[in-house]
């Protein structure tokens, strides 16, 4: 589990660092992939499971409660059922995750010339 908090994260360096607080929210093994599977939509844990192969319950259930403290991530009960969906913090973050896809698509590509 996570020991420290994205705003701690922001001045671990001795100085302010907004890029170290993405980062830190960022990172986990499942996280982007959690934000890329609800850009579309709501969903509910056991269909995140699901669409998450190698991803233990455990695990997704710790990466979500992490994404919902650092508030991109809404959790709802309906039903019985936990839902969760980005909140409008959690939004703003797609385009970010989709030019970190891109580059990192570019930069594979890259190191397949070399």
């Amino acid at each position: 589990m996570r020991t420290i908090t994205p705003i701690e994260n922001s001045r671990r360096h001795e100085e302010f660092c907004p890029l170290d607080t993405t980062l830190s929210i960022l990172s986990g093994k499942w996280k982007s992939i959690i934000i890329c599977r609800l850009m579309g939509n709501s969903q509910r844990f056991s269909s995140l499971l699901k669409s998450m192969p190698g991803c233990t319950s455990r695990m997704l259930a710790m990466q979500l409660k992490e994404l919902v403290a650092d508030q991109i991530v809404s959790q709802q009960t309906v039903a019985n059922h936990s839902v969760y969906e980005l909140t409008s913090t959690g939004v703003s973050l797609v385009p970010i995750v989709k030019a970190m896809d891109r580059w990192g698509k570019a930069y594979l590509e890259t190191l397949q010339l070399a």
